[in-house]
């Protein structure tokens, strides 16, 4: 591969092409004129004339080249580098500036296709917001309107559609809560109050909670433990939200006469908690957006669950805010899993 020729190879270069040129002419003009000629001062005329053209042309050539250069690493936004190289005297600079200029030209690239990507998403999630807002205002709206324009003097009536309205309400209001909850996680003003507690006692907890959902879909709920107690280090009450999302989607989009199992693995610093279900499972193209706000694998059946469809973004947060991992795998008609990852309590 040809490299890069610095200033100071060209400068040399072009001096010895003008000492040789100068030769060339004074050796013509010697000969056409048959002058007798001191070669020890010719000698010194031509070695001062190399290298006072060296000097000219290096100063000629770093200034320039020195110049443009100065615009580009102010383009590229780096001039404190441009600084350091020049008072660095990097020998080949050209070569410097062709690899800094590539990788700034790659790294806008990737910012181009992360920026295309992310105003994807934020329409969609523009769109999915307002969906999610407007449905409940527009129930509200309606059930109020009616009871406001009725001619009828039916206290069961006006209550009834009231109910339904603050029903929808309250569904906008949990929305909103969720919507806060989540920016405060990205935007880091969320403590944890982090503390040792019993994962199988807060889970049995939250069977405990979601055992009649589970009855009514016939869904059995199994915690599988090796020890009666397991031990983690976090905060109960996010953790409790945690398992509180993922048990009740297990039952809310499970079989009839489906199981949802928990299963823990020790990973010494660490406990790997999985929660499997044996319901229809999530197709492969939906699973790297799963966890993205509002975003629904399958809308026509999630629209027939109440929910504000933030759950797994929630999940999500909490256990990053945790400094732990969440993962998901699935397949058609073979259940889904969800993992978790939890720092071990290891009393001192």
């Amino acid at each position: 591969m040809r490299r890069s020729a610095s200033p100071n190879i060209i400068s040399l270069l072009a001096s010895m092409a003008v000492a040789i040129f100068s030769t060339a002419i004074f050796l013509f003009i010697t000969a056409i004129f048959h002058l007798k000629i001191n070669y020890n001062v010719y000698i010194i005329n031509i070695f001062i004339i190399f290298l006072v053209t060296l000097l000219l042309f290096r100063f000629v050539l770093v200034r320039f080249i020195y110049s443009k250069i100065k615009i580009i690493y102010k383009t590229i936004g780096k001039p404190l580098k441009f600084q350091n190289e020049v008072k660095e005297g990097s020998k080949n600079v050209l070569k410097t500036v062709e690899r800094d200029v590539a990788e700034w030209a790659i790294n806008k690239n990737k910012q181009i296709r992360e920026l295309r990507k992310m105003e994807q998403y934020r329409k969609e999630f523009v769109g999915n917001v307002s969906h999610e807002l407007k449905t409940p205002i527009f129930n509200a709206q309606g059930y109020i309107e009616t009871v406001l324009d009725s001619d009828l003097d039916d206290p069961a009536f006006i209550k009834q559609y009231l109910e339904k309205a603050n029903s929808n309400i309250e569904r906008l209001e949990t929305i909103v809560t969720d919507l806060l909850e989540i920016s405060k996680f990205e935007s880091g003003r969320i403590e944890l109050n982090k503390e040792a507690f019993d994962l199988v006692k807060l889970i049995k907890k939250v069977f405990f909670q979601y055992q009649h959902i589970a009855q009514q879909q016939k869904i059995t709920l199994k915690c599988h433990s090796e020890e009666n107690a397991v031990f983690v280090f976090g905060d109960s009450k996010r953790i409790m939200q945690v398992l509180e999302n993922l048990i009740s989607n297990s039952i809310k989009y499970g079989k009839e006469n489906g199981h949802t199992d928990i299963y823990f693995h020790d990973l010494e610093d660490q406990y790997l908690v999985e929660i499997v279900d044996d319901g229809p499972g999530i197709s492969s193209e939906h699973l790297p957006r799963l966890f993205e706000r509002f975003y629904r694998a399958d809308k026509s059946r999630n629209r027939k669950i109440n929910g504000t469809g933030l759950g797994l973004s929630i999940v999500k947060n909490i256990i990053e805010a945790h400094e732990q991992t969440i993962n998901v795998r699935s397949e058609l008609e073979n259940g889904t899993t969800f993992s978790f990852t939890l720092q071990k309590y290891i009393p001192e």
